[in-house]
C-alpha cells in the first residue's frame, strides 16, 4: 500500500504559524497523556509543528523530519518543546529549547534533549512487547483534526494494527475521525495497560483521509516501531558518556547511568580506525574528540554516530607539537595537557576547532608527575601519582595553580581517571576494572567526602582501551563559530550571535523570547553563561544564560547592587571588570564565575578624562576604545591602577556605537547604520595600530545590528 509520507507532502504541511495539535479524534484530557509533547522547529514562515513523546526527564522521541537536516549534535534550527499539558492554552507544563539531537541511523526516529528536565512530568515507558495484527492502540498528536486547522489541544483516537513489519507497523482508524494528520508526525501510538500507557510506535506516514483540507479518503498510517529499541534509547539518553581508543586506533563509546553506576548496554567499538596509533585524548562535546599521535600531531575527530554503531569522519589535523602524554578538557573552553611533568593549558574557542582555534598556550608549571589526568569542572583538574596520591588543582585565568592532596595513598593502581563533572569519578585499573567514586564537594580540597563503591564497580573487567576520556556535562563551546557576542535590544531581550573569526561570517543569531525586565544601560560578558547588565536606575544584575543555541534562554536576573551608573562596561577574561562613568575609568575584580555582590571587590579609580564613546577589553589588563573624533586608543592598566596610553589611530574610527573584542587581536565595531565591521590586530599589545588589518569590503554584516548593547565573550573565559 503506497502511503503519502509525513515527509514532504505531509510533514512539509506540519508547519503552522502557531502550535499545531493532534490526531483528528477526540480531545484528550487524561493527565496520563501529559508525556505527549508539542514540538516546534524554525521560526516565522519556516515554523514546523510536530508531536513527540517524553521518554526520559530531559528527552523526547519524535520524527527526524521535524528538524529538517538531522545529525548527531545541536539542531540546525531553533526548536522548542512543550510537554506536561494536553491543553496548550492552559498554564503549567514545561517548555524548553532542544539542545541536542541523537538520530537513529535506520528509522524515522530522533531523540531530542531538552535544555532542562521536564520536572513534574512522568515519561512514558517504552514497551518491550511487539505489536500484533488486530491489536488496538491509541494514537495521539497535536496536529490538524477533521474540523480544526490549528487546534490547541491534544487529540487522540483508536487505531487497529493491520500489519507488523521488522521496523514499522500499519494502523487503520476505527472511526471516521480516527486519522493521523499534519502536525502529528512523531506523535505516539500507545498500548493501554493496567499501569497506564506504554509507547509502542511513533507516527511516520499517513494517507490523511478525513483531515481538514484533504480529499483523500484512505485513513491508514505507517508507524515507526520502538518496542525493539528500548536498549538503544536507554543508551542514548544515559548521562555519562565515555569515549576511548584502542591500541590499534579504533574508537569506543560507553554509556553509564551516573546514579547507579551501571553500564547501559555494551561498549560500542568502531569498525573503522583512526589511521594512526593514538597517544592522548580529550572529549570536547558529544560529537568532537581530540586525539594525538606519537609524532605530536593533534587531530579532531568528528563523531557522526555512537549507537548502535560508532562512526566518525576522517580525522582532521589541527596542530603539531602536541607531545603530551595526557590530555583533558574541562567543558568550559580549557584544554589541559601534560608532557613529562609539565602542565600546559590551551583555550579552545570553537566546538569544531581547526588550525588557529586552540590558542593561549599557557605554561602552568612543572612537577606535575601524574600518571592519570582528568578535568572535574571549569578550571579544575584531578590526577593520581604512581605512589597513589590523589591530587586536585585549580588553575586561575593566568595559569597560577592551587593544589590539594585528596588522598595520600590508594590511588596508584588506576591507569586512567575520567570525570564528566559533578563530583563523579571513574578509575580504570590495569586489569580492566572500572571503579566509580562520588565526591560530595569536588572543589573543597578534601577527599574525606569521596564515596567509594568497592563492591559495585561499573565493571569488574573488560576495559582494555589504551585511552579513555569522559564527555563533560558542561560541553562548551557549543557553536562551530568561535566568537560569541551577546547583546540587549531596546525592549530588554538578550541576543546571541556567533561569528567565525577566520572568515568574518555570522553563523547563527538568536533573540530571547523573555526580557530582562528593566531598561538596560551597560553590559559585560563574563563567560558563556554569565552576563552582567546594569539598568538605567544604576542597578547591577547578573544574568545566568541557560542556553544560547538554538534558543537563547536565561534565568531571572539576580539583583547584585546599586550605584552602578557606568555608561560602558567590559570584562578582560582574567578577572578584571572595567567601567566608565562620566569620563572616570574604574576597575573591579571578579572573584567568582557566578558573582554575588561580595565577589566584586578591589575597586580602583584608574583615572579621569576617559572620554571614550566605545569600550572593550582586548586581553589581561588591556582595554581599547574610540573617541567621538575617531581616535583609536589602547590602554594597559597595571595591578595598582596605573595606566599607559597608546594611540593606535589618530582618525578613521568615527561613526561607531560599539567596539567589542573576544581577545587574540580580533575587534568588531558596530556602526550607526547597524553594520558590524571587523579588524585583526596582529600584535594587539605592541602599542601600535599600523598592523591592524581592516576588512572594509568584507564586514560581518552591512546592516541589522540594532542592539542597544553589545559585549563579546572573552576567549579566555
Amino acid at each position: 500500500m503506497l502511503l503519502i509520507g509525513l515527509t514532504g507532502a505531509v510533514l512539509a504541511g506540519l508547519a503552522s504559524a502557531t502550535p499545531a495539535v493532534a490526531v483528528g479524534g477526540e480531545p484528550v484530557t487524561d493527565a496520563a497523556y501529559n508525556f505527549v509533547a508539542s514540538v516546534h522547529t524554525g521560526t516565522g514562515e519556516n515554523d514546523l509543528g510536530c508531536t513527540g513523546a517524553l521518554v526520559a526527564p530531559q528527552w523526547i522521541a519524535t520524527a527526524k523530519e521535524c528538524f529538517g537536516q538531522v545529525a548527531l549534535g545541536a539542531p540546525a534550527r531553533p526548536a522548542t518543546v512543550t510537554v506536561g499539558r494536553t491543553d496548550l492554552t492552559a498554564a503549567g507544563g514545561h517548555t524548553a529549547p532542544v539542545v541536542l539531537l541523537v538520530p537513529h541511523p535506520d528509522r524515522n526516529l530522533v531523540l531530542a534533549k531538552l535544555a532542562t528536565p521536564a520536572a513534574g512530568v512522568t515519561p512514558v515507558p517504552v514497551s518491550s512487547v511487539a505489536p500484533v495484527a488486530g491489536e488496538r492502540l491509541t494514537a495521539a498528536g497535536f496536529g490538524r483534526t477533521r474540523t480544526q486547522w490549528v487546534p490547541d489541544r491534544l487529540h487522540g483516537g483508536a487505531f487497529d494494527v493491520t500489519e507488523v513489519g521488522a521496523s514499522s507497523l500499519t494502523l487503520t482508524g476505527t472511526a471516521a475521525d480516527s486519522v493521523i494528520c499534519k502536525g502529528d508526525a512523531g506523535g505516539p501510538a500507545v498500548r493501554t495497560t493496567g499501569s497506564g500507557p506504554e509507547l509502542v510506535a511513533l507516527h511516520d506516514r499517513s494517507w490523511q483521509g478525513g483531515c481538514l483540507g484533504e480529499t483523500e479518503t484512505r485513513r491508514g498510517a505507517v508507524e515507526t516501531r520502538l518496542d525493539d529499541l528500548g536498549g538503544w534509547i536507554r543508551q542514548s539518553v544515559a548521562d555519562v558518556n565515555i569515549f576511548g581508543a584502542t591500541a590499534d586506533g579504533k574508537l569506543t563509546w560507553t554509556a553509564i547511568a551516573s546514579a547507579s553506576g551501571d553500564r547501559i548496554g555494551a561498549t560500542v567499538t568502531s569498525t573503522q580506525s583512526l589511521g594512526f596509533t593514538p597517544k592522548a585524548m580529550a572529549t570536547l562535546n558529544v560529537n568532537t574528540v581530540l586525539v594525538t599521535n606519537g609524532s605530536g600531531v593533534l587531530y579532531r575527530v568528528d563523531v557522526t554516530g555512537t549507537t548502535p554503531a560508532l562512526t566518525f569522519g576522517a580525522p582532521v589535523e589541527v596542530a603539531r607539537g602536541y607531545t603530551h602524554d595526557r590530555l583533558t578538557f574541562d567543558g568550559d573552553g580549557s584544554l589541559y595537557g601534560i608532557a613529562g611533568d609539565t602542565l600546559r593549558r590551551y583555550t579552545v574557542t570553537t566546538a569544531k576547532p581547526g588550525p588557529g582555534n586552540i590558542i593561549n598556550n599557557t605554561l602552568v608549571g612543572s612537577g606535575f608527575s601524574l600518571q592519570s589526568l582528568t578535568a572535574t569542572g571549569p578550571d579544575w583538574i584531578l590526577g593520581a601519582t604512581s605512589a597513589g596520591v590523589l591530587r586536585s588543582y585549580q588553575i586561575d585565568a593566568f595559569g597560577k595553580w592551587t593544589g590539594a592532596s585528596l588522598a595520600t595513598s590508594g590511588w596508584g593502581g588506576y591507569t586512567h581517571l575520567v570525570s564528566p563533572g559533578n563530583g563523579i569519578y571513574y578509575g580504570r585499573t590495569s586489569a580492566g576494572r572500572l571503579a566509580r567514586f562520588v565526591d560530595a564537594a569536588p572543589f573543597d580540597g578534601k577527599g574525606t567526602d569521596i564515596a567509594t563503591f568497592p563492591n559495585d564497580p561499573v565493571d569488574a573487567s573488560g576495559w582494555d582501551q589504551a585511552l579513555l576520556s569522559a564527555l563533560p556535562f558542561r560541553a562548551f563551546p557549543q557553536s562551530p563559530a568561535d566568537v560569541s557576542v551577546f547583546g540587549a535590544d531596546a525592549a530588554g531581550h538578550l541576543t546571541y550571535t556567533a561569528i567565525d573569526s577566520a572568515t568574518g561570517d555570522r553563523v547563527p543569531a538568536v533573540t530571547s523570547a523573555a526580557t530582562l525586565g528593566f531598561e538596560t544601560k551597560a553590559m559585560a560578558t563574563l563567560d558563556h553563561d554569565t552576563v552582567l547588565v546594569t539598568s538605567t536606575a544604576g542597578r547591577l544584575y547578573r544574568v545566568d544564560v541557560q542556553t544560547t543555541l538554538p534558543a537563547l534562554t536565561f534565568a531571572a536576573p539576580v539583583n547584585l547592587a546599586g550605584g552602578w551608573t557606568h555608561d560602558r562596561l567590559s570584562y578582560d577574561g582574567y578577572g578584571s571588570l572595567y567601567g566608565i562613568a562620566a569620563g572616570v575609568l574604574h576597575r573591579y575584580e571578579i572573584g567568582a564565575a557566578k558573582p554575588v555582590a561580595a565577589d566584586i571587590t578591589g575597586h580602583v579609580t584608574v583615572g579621569t578624562g576617559f572620554g571614550l564613546t566605545t569600550l572593550t577589553a582586548t586581553g589581561p589588563d588591556w582595554i581599547l576604545g574610540t573617541t567621538s573624533a575617531g581616535v583609536l586608543i589602547s590602554y594597559n592598566v597595571d595591578e595598582t591602577g596605573k595606566w599607559t596610553r597608546y594611540e593606535l589611530a589618530a582618525s578613521g574610527w568615527t561613526g561607531l556605537t560599539h567596539l567589542v573584542s573576544p581577545g587574540n587581536g580580533f575587534y568588531y565595531a558596530r556602526t550607526t547604520a547597524g553594520g558590524l565591521n571587523r579588524y585583526k590586530d596582529a600584535l594587539p599589545f605592541d602599542g601600535k595600530g599600523t598592523d591592524i588589518q581592516r576588512f572594509d569590503n568584507d564586514p560581518v554584516d552591512t546592516a541589522g545590528w540594532t542592539q542597544r548593547l553589545l559585549s563579546a565573550q572573552p576567549f579566555t573565559a
